[in-house]
This record gives C-alpha cells, sequence and structure tokens, in this order.
C-alpha cells in the first residue's frame, strides 16, 4: 500500500488523499490547525518534524513546503526524509524564497522592500532559523544521497505587473499573500532579534506595502521545486 508524508500543509495532504484514493495519507504540523473532517485514507498528527521520526513504516513519497525559517539543520531533515523512505521513494521540497528580483533596475526602486528583505534574513540568522535557504535544496539533497535531483525555478511577480496571463495572476495572489503576512513573518524576529519597536517595523512595512502595490516594479521572487529519489536496492 502506497503512503505518503506531508509535512506542514493540511491542503496538500487532503489533495494527495483525493488523488490517490488507495494511499495512507499522514499530514503533520507543529499546530492543531488541520480540518476537523478528513477522509478514512488521511490523518493528521501534531509534530514536530526537527524532531526524530518515529514512523512504523517507511513512505513512498515525502513532501515539504514552505518550511525556510522553520528549520535548525536543513541537512538532518533531508537525513530524516531519506531514511522514512522506501528504496525508490521520492522527497519533494517546494520553497518560496524570500529573495528579490527584476530584469531592470526596479530593485533599486524599491528601497523598503529591500531593507526588509535584508533585515527578515538576518533575523532568522540570528534565532538559528535561516531564511533564504531554498536556493541549496538541491545541493543538500545531493549530498544526502538522492539519485535523479531535479530543481525546477519559476518566477512569482509581487504584484500584478506581468503581460502574461498566467504570471499576472500569480502576481495578483503574490501580492495579496504578502500584504497579508507582513506582520506575521515581521513583528516577533525583529523585535526579538534586531532590538527593533513595534513601531520601527510599522514604519519600515508602510514602505514596503507600497512599493509592493506599485506596478511599475518589476520585481519578482523565486519558487523552487526540488524533488529526488532514494536508491533503489539491487535486486
Amino acid at each position: 500500500m502506497a503512503e505518503y508524508e506531508a509535512q506542514h500543509r493540511g491542503s496538500t495532504t487532503l489533495t494527495m488523499h483525493s488523488q490517490y484514493p488507495e494511499a495512507q495519507v499522514i499530514g503533520t504540523d507543529l499546530s492543531p490547525i488541520q480540518p476537523s473532517w478528513v477522509p478514512p485514507n488521511c490523518v493528521f498528527e501534531i509534530d514536530d518534524f526537527e524532531l526524530p521520526w518515529n514512523f512504523t513504516q517507511p513512505f513512498d513519497f515525502i513532501h515539504a513546503r514552505s518550511v525556510e525559517g522553520c528549520v535548525k539543520d536543513f541537512p538532518h531533515l533531508f537525513h530524516q526524509a531519506h531514511q522514512n523512505l522506501v528504496p525508490g521513494g521520492w522527497f519533494e521540497m517546494m520553497e518560496p524564497t524570500v529573495d528579490i528580483f527584476s530584469d531592470d533596475d526596479s530593485i533599486s526602486k524599491a528601497p523598503y522592500l529591500s531593507e526588509w528583505r535584508d533585515m527578515l534574513i538576518e533575523a532568522s540568522r540570528k534565532f538559528g532559523k535561516e531564511m533564504g535557504a531554498a536556493k541549496n535544496y538541491k545541493q543538500w539533497m545531493t549530498e544526502t544521497g538522492f539519485t535523479d535531483v531535479t530543481e525546477e525555478i519559476f518566477k512569482v511577480p509581487f504584484s500584478p505587473w506581468a503581460k502574461d496571463p498566467k504570471l499576472k495572476e500569480l502576481g495578483r495572489y503574490q501580492q495579496a499573500n504578502m500584504l497579508e503576512a507582513l506582520d506575521a513573518y515581521s513583528l516577533a524576529l525583529f523585535t526579538r532579534f534586531l532590538g527593533w519597536s513595534v513601531d520601527q517595523i510599522q514604519v519600515l512595512l508602510v514602505g514596503v506595502r507600497r512599493e509592493l502595490l506599485d506596478r511599475r516594479l518589476h520585481i519578482y521572487s523565486r519558487y523552487y521545486l526540488v524533488y529526488g529519489r532514494k536508491e533503489k536496492e539491487d535486486s
């Protein structure tokens, strides 16, 4: 029977259950945020994936998403995933990056967003759970012993400035996501590890929000999809 482990995101777990009804699906998260109704082949568990994994049997597929800022030791996470896969099983990581890019000079016109990014990475580094790590996933996965390691990188605009319809739609969602998440990302890290006051943070975020709403700024982030397979045993 196929089994699947989804770290950190309940929506992914429910999607997998519906696409693969023959699978047994387990989703884990630190917080009890899961839906109250779940199908019979899907369970949610409150767990910390940085602790030793104590599952009773290995998995065919393990998925983790948006864990930057949550992990002290990424190589250890990759090792635990490798140890808990069947031979030939797959590990997949999906991660947005906090880095900022542009194909013109837009970054120079977004000083608040650039400062916020730099301060966020510095604070997360002092916290011991650094953001901006997705660019290393392929290397760590390869060093762990995974084979057929593949990295795909997608452009995600920060607002609907792109002419391409798909990128424009992605920009709408990313803009809404960023505007809603700024306080959650910033307050604890900036006050506890940078010594900022709440007022200082809010002044910075006013500028960040203004830049996120400015379609003249052709800025974007990158979304990483990295996956690899545990080597099959010799027959």
